[in-house]
């Protein structure tokens, strides 16, 4: 199953478009109202979403919207802004492209994101590969930074569990659509395995023969590590775009400890390749 992401919409030449970004109070029903008034005023919704959970946010709804000829904007948004739940409505009108522009900045735990196809991330490893000695070390170790940051968020922000995390990780991974996450992890032994099918690393194939999720492996290990306040190597064994049916990874605690921990998993890696 794939979940596309809406950021423009091309209609017929005499179409007129529009987006809506709607800001109401978080209350029960107070979301119901809202496409009731579209619907009223002949507007056609072609792709929408609402949200009640962000922090400083009260709640929003927003939509891409056609018109028909016989629609008064002016009309829909009194109705809309009279409704007792709603607080402000935002909205721009346009002739036969509409692009999403109702949330620039997009943020994701706390930073500013973007939203890029896979091809330009793969692009972009593929480039470090060819230009980077020891390119793979590097690659994991840019996940690795990425892993222990989003889990000290969630950390602070959601005051996540030790035993909590791994519903998390492979939620969010999954939302963020990076692949169908499955862990096995032992909370004694610091040992585990983890399989992601249909990696959005291992999909398009690159001029390497190695397996292509390094950068996942970094993620997984910065993640356990901030996470369990131990160091943790996780190791891609199996690569979807080697062959394998979907990518694995191993799970194994760091014994040796001299240096850093950047410093050890960074030796850990170059070993692996030798």
């Amino acid at each position: 199953m794939s979940r596309d992401v809406c950021t423009f919409y091309v209609g017929d030449n005499n179409a007129t478009l529009a987006w809506f970004k709607v800001t109401l109070i978080d209350k029960q029903g107070s979301l119901s109202k809202i496409p009731v008034v579209f619907a009223d005023n002949g507007v056609n919704q072609l792709f929408g979403y609402f949200g009640l959970i962000e922090q400083g946010v009260k709640g929003k709804y927003i939509t891409f919207v056609e018109f028909t000829e016989k629609t008064s904007v002016n009309k829909l948004v009194n109705e809309l802004k009279n409704l007792d739940e709603v607080l402000d409505v935002k909205y721009h009108v346009t002739k036969k492209i509409i692009i999403q522009t109702a949330e620039f900045p997009l943020e994701m735990f706390n930073s500013r994101a973007i939203i890029s196809r896979n091809a330009t991330f793969s692009d972009i490893i593929e480039e470090i590969e060819d230009a980077a000695p020891n390119a793979n070390a590097l690659i994991f170790q840019c996940g690795l930074k990425g892993g222990m940051d989003a889990a000290r968020y969630f950390k602070e922000v959601a005051g996540i569990k030790k035993r909590d995390f791994i519903t998390l990780l492979k939620g969010i991974l999954f939302s963020a659509g990076w692949g169908v996450i499955d862990i096995d992890f032992n909370f004694d032994s610091y040992k585990g395995t983890i399989s992601v099918k249909d990696s959005f690393l291992a999909e398009i194939k690159r001029s390497t023969e190695h397996a292509q999720c390094g950068y996942l492996s970094g993620y997984f290990a910065g993640f356990f590590t901030e996470v369990l306040d131990q160091a943790i190597h996780v190791q891609e064994t199996k690569c979807k775009s080697t062959g394998a049916e979907e990518c694995e990874f191993t799970i194994l605690p760091v014994a040796k400890k001299f240096g850093t921990f950047m410093e050890q998993t960074r030796e850990d890696t170059v070993d692996t390749e030798l």
